[in-house]
């Protein structure tokens, strides 16, 4: 099925105003505000310039942003913001996704912004490297961006994720089994391994008032078929699991889940550091042949905390492989079981690494460099 824009007005002459501190886009503008009030945070010292590249989908939740951003009367010209790029990817997964992106760099050009587009095979990289098509897609645009932003001089990315897109994730995490990391969710601020500030302005407000700002306004934006899809796991918590809980639980199921990943950001914030402190304490790292095997005294793993140990040999595994791409609970639970056994010369088999016990020292390997063992210990 063909899909279009859906608006009220002509993409090249929509010019609504946010209306300041008045009327419908009140929440949005205040929350796209205070994120810029803390913009000096956002820049390097050496970042050149004080150019931002916001991600631009075309979608409504961008659209509300890049409008409040750059629309007139909006916040950059009330605040004599930062330049403004606009950045959209086309994921090639549907046949409209390239009139969308025609459609991302109209918008933006009658507001006077640059849009930058590219294209990538997101099924492609899926397939190749075993991810989800979303999860798959979230690094492309990722990627995307982080090339954008290096070739515009741009330390500073804008998404606009929502509170309702936080408090989905939150759910989404508590069903995969996540501790306080998975919980957290989406920062506000964050720093990317990419080089990138991501910020997040809208993170504190809910679709229902990006929707009636975006309505109200008249500003058109392009709707994702693929948001009714009931086969992706977001878009059933979306269309069942949040109505359920404001309808039986609490009213305002959104901003409590934001809250709970917020105080949980904190905690794991607190933990890192105790963690990072007890790491540099009791672990070796040995870096040989460009790889690195990380060591334990196995007496200190078994006499921490649990809370501490997981996340002790969590940061043994990512120093080992690089990233902790399909580590999951269980194999950080397999890895400390072989320290409780106690049994010299037995190792466990995990994603990339093996763990190998021996003269009471745990050795957290990449998987390469040990002989095979099998998940439950050998």
């Amino acid at each position: 099925m063909r899909m279009g824009p859906r608006t009220t007005r002509d993409p090249e002459v929509s010019r609504a105003s946010p209306q300041g501190d008045k009327g419908p886009g009140r929440p949005v503008v205040a929350a796209v505000r205070e994120a810029l009030a803390a913009g000096l945070d956002w820049f390097p010292d050496d970042a050149g310039n004080r150019s931002v590249l916001v991600g631009f989908s075309g979608g409504m939740d961008s659209t509300a942003l890049l409008h409040v951003l750059g629309g007139p009367g909006g916040v950059r010209e009330r605040a004599g913001g930062p330049a403004l790029l606009a950045a959209h990817l086309d994921h090639g997964l549907r046949p409209d996704s390239g009139e969308q992106a025609r459609f991302a760099r109209t918008v933006a050009s009658s507001l006077g912004i640059e849009c930058v587009s590219g294209r990538q095979d997101v099924r492609g990289r899926a397939h190749r490297e075993g991810r989800s098509i979303e999860e798959a897609g979230r690094l492309a645009r990722l990627d995307f961006l982080a090339e954008i932003a290096r070739e515009r001089r741009a330390a500073t990315v804008l998404l606009g994720h929502t509170l309702t897109d936080q408090a989905e994730t939150v759910l989404l995490q508590l069903a995969r089994g996540a501790g306080s990391l998975g919980l957290g969710a989406m920062a506000p601020v964050r720093n990317d391994e990419r080089g990138l500030v991501i910020v997040r302005p809208l993170l504190s407000v809910s679709r229902t008032e990006i929707t009636r700002l975006v309505t109200e306004a008249g500003w058109p934006f392009y709707p994702d078929p693929t948001n009714e899809l009931e086969g992706f796991t977001r878009n059933r918590i979306r269309r069942q699991a949040l109505p359920l809980l404001r309808d039986s639980v609490n009213p305002q199921a959104e901003a409590a889940l934001g809250r709970t990943a917020s105080l949980l950001r904190d905690d794991e914030e607190w933990l890192s550091e105790i963690t990072s402190e007890r790491f540099r304490e009791v672990a070796s790292v040995v870096e040989r042949g460009g790889s690195a095997s990380v060591r334990f005294p196995a007496a200190a793993l078994g006499a921490a905390h649990p809370a501490l140990a997981r996340r002790l040999v969590r940061e043994g595994l990512r120093i080992a492989r690089g990233d902790l791409r399909r580590i999951g609970a269980v194999h950080i639970e397999a890895v400390l079981r072989l320290v409780r056994a106690g049994r010299g010369g037995s190792s466990v088999n995990l994603p990339g690494a093996v763990a190998r016990l021996e003269q009471r020292v745990l050795t957290v390997s990449p998987a390469q460099q040990a002989p095979g063992g099998s998940a439950d210990g050998s």
